[in-house]
Formats: C-alpha cells, structure tokens, sequence
C-alpha cells in the first residue's frame, strides 16, 4: 500500500510550524527617527538611536543633534538583572522645557522581552528636577520592530504626562 505524499507533507510542514515559533527581526541595528510621523522631539532635529545585543546585554545609544549641537547617552542592560542602576549625566528629553536629572542622577531601569525578542520593554525610575521642585518620574519604554524589521516604534508613558509620546524610527543599518 502505498502511503499518500501530500497528507505526509502537511503533516510534517504542522509539526514543524508547532515545534518552532517564529523568529523576529532583531531590534539591533541603527535607527533614524522619522519626524513627520512621530511626537516633537523638543528643539533636536535629529535623533538616531543604535540597539546592540551582546548575549544578556542589551546597549542603547541615543544621538540627539541640532545645527552644530549634539548629544548622546549610552546605557548598557544586564538582562539578567532584575534592576539596572544608570548613571544619568543630564536628561536630553524635553531639555527645552527647564527640566534636569536630580536625585543621585541615576536611572533605575527593569528591563525585559516580550512576544520573543519583538519587543523591549523598560520600565524606568529617576528624579527630575522641574521648577516645582525634585519631582520623581516614571517611563515605560516599549521599543517595538516591525514585522519586517524595517521600522522601530518606541511608545513611552511618563508619570508626568498625561498622553504618550510616541517615536517612529527607520532602520539604517
């Protein structure tokens, strides 16, 4: 008796597609943000962020650039950790509205996956000094690829605001 080809095949193509999830595009790589769709990135006029995942550290560098001013910060994850003490040496975001890092000038930061590395979420705590005073601040940062992998959004909620600010990037390299 012979056995039929096509009900085999589809059987094993099942097996495989149950036995292995998808794979996501990796949010390493450089990116550039894409103005027109995103929310005003204060008085920069450019913002490239780079991802690099090394194992368990996850290293997200910031570019902010305007005319002939810049600049950056760099913070490196251990995703092992529960919680990742950072060192914050100024808070570019929303420089223009007289809002500085305070506190120790660290950024406490719980950083996890989720849906298999499509996306990276921080959970962030810092002290930002505001002209009513030291005034401690939460962000939530979900860092989002697309399903091409050619597109990052990065949706944050901050305790101080009331609507989310959203960031649309492209991919450079």
């Amino acid at each position: 008796m012979k056995t039929p080809f096509l009900p085999v095949l589809l059987i094993a193509l099942a097996a495989q597609c149950l036995a292995s999830p998808p794979v996501a595009p990796s949010l390493a790589g450089t990116w550039k943000l894409d103005p027109a769709r995103s929310a005003d990135p204060s008085s920069w006029s450019d913002i490239e962020l780079t991802i690099a995942v090394n194992g368990d550290t996850v290293t997200l560098t910031r570019k902010f650039t305007t005319g002939n001013r810049s600049a950056g910060e760099v913070m490196a994850l251990d995703m092992t950790k529960k919680e990742n003490k950072v060192p914050v040496a100024w808070w570019p975001d929303n420089r223009y509205i007289g809002v500085y890092i305070s506190g120790d000038k660290t950024r406490a930061i719980r950083a996890s996956w989720i849906d298999n590395k499509r996306i990276l979420r921080l959970d962030s705590d810092l002290v930002l000094a505001t002209q009513q005073g030291d005034t401690p601040v939460n962000i939530l940062s979900d860092y989002k690829i697309s399903d091409d992998g050619r597109e990052l959004v990065l949706v944050e909620l901050r305790s101080s605001r009331l609507q989310p600010v959203i960031y649309q990037f492209t991919r450079v390299k």
